[in-house]
């Protein structure tokens, strides 16, 4: 593998540890680089297994990195503003150790560019090492946290100088359902980056040994035992409910598929519709997969409002609150779930091929 590696271009890639979705878009565009003849080498605080799992034929190189924090959470529904301001001010601090820290690095691996999904740092990095850089984003945090300045005036602070690192990108490549982004100087739409299934509904539900009744995925990151608890799933034993988790298990109407063997858009594509709180990843895999949605709220989270609007114009969606979905409000929204009709959009979901290509441009 090592001989390969000498045969390629290759650039740094620092992608945002928050959440899960940042991570599964970014292997996808590295998927995309690596046909291109481009080897990444990825820097995140995401777990090593989610970009095994994306890019099982791909060789990469992994370096566990933390360099953003996004936005602190009490568990998957539960924000925690006053960490996200001390995580954020301990990144912003120490910035110029992690600068220099890079900087080795790259004078190590001698990479032809810089890519950044949506880690601020990459970008002044990237002008320090005189290389091009380049921003895959459908939002940044400068205008995740500007939305809490209300909240504590340390957020406004915090935007205006993630903000002026975001500018330094060379160039930036945004999809639908993008929003508040920084007026990078040269900036290229993309469609959706996402994953179709390569298998119709019926197929896969037999595939997955699914039975006749109607399938729901619930699809929540960091959900945990006790808020599965007060959801009743196994009380509605019309109804099958499918996860995907650390291990194949089938509990009664409860049906746990691992995360290592089965592809999270086939579960997608399989299921009647989607339970979940909106974010880019399962609403780009919704649609791409046609799968409807029963969504709940993030909490107060600038990306939720824009999204939930933009995301009805390509699937159907019906919104639960906290307090149906938890307690015991859920059934009657299985038994009506929401279902298509005309004039919706489609996207064709080839936005990876299209980022990986303005890369490949902009490096050779």
């Amino acid at each position: 593998m090592d001989s390969l590696y000498k045969t390629l271009k290759r650039i740094l890639y620092y992608i945002s540890g928050h959440g899960f979705g940042h991570a599964v878009r970014s292997a996808q565009v590295v998927r995309e680089l690596f046909q291109r003849g481009v080897q990444c080498e990825i820097l995140s605080s995401a777990p090593r297994y989610i970009f095994d799992c994306n890019l099982r034929d791909v060789p990469f190189r992994y370096h566990y990195l933390e360099s953003d924090i996004g936005v602190r959470q009490r568990g998957s529904l539960e924000l925690d503003l006053q960490a996200t301001i001390q995580g954020w001010s301990e990144c912003l601090a120490g910035e110029k150790d992690w600068m220099e820290a890079q900087l080795r690095l790259a004078r190590d691996i001698k990479p032809e560019a810089i890519a950044g999904d949506i880690t601020p740092f990459a970008f002044p990095l990237a002008r320090r090492a005189g290389l091009p850089s380049f921003l895959l984003a459908s939002f940044t945090w400068d205008w995740i946290l500007d939305f809490y300045k209300d909240d504590a005036a340390a957020f406004g602070e915090i935007s205006a100088r993630l903000r002026e690192r975001y500018l330094l990108a060379d160039q930036l490549i945004y999809t639908p359902l993008s929003f508040g982004l920084p007026p990078v100087k040269k900036m290229r739409p993309v469609p959706l980056i996402g994953k179709r299934s390569a298998f119709p509904r019926e197929e896969l539900r037999g595939r997955l040994k699914l039975d006749s009744r109607p399938a729901f995925l619930i699809s929540f990151g960091g959900f945990g035992l006790r808020e599965m608890e007060k959801l009743g799933l196994d009380g509605m034993k019309d109804f099958q409910f499918i996860f995907l988790s650390g291990k194949d298990k089938r509990d009664g109407n409860l049906v746990f598929f691992s995360d290592r063997s089965t592809a999270h858009e086939d579960l997608v594509a399989a299921s009647d519709a989607v339970i979940t709180k909106p974010g880019y990843g399962i609403s780009a895999e919704a649609i791409l997969n046609a799968t409807p949605m029963i969504y709940t709220s993030r909490g107060k989270f600038a990306e939720y409002g824009p999204l939930v609007e933009d995301l009805k114009r390509y699937i159907p969606a019906s919104y639960i609150s906290h307090e149906e979905l938890f307690n015991g409000g859920l059934k009657p929204y299985l038994e009506r779930p929401p279902r298509f009709s005309g004039g919706l959009l489609t996207d064709p979901g080839t936005g990876a091929g299209e980022a990986a290509e303005i890369i490949v441009g902009g490096i050779v």
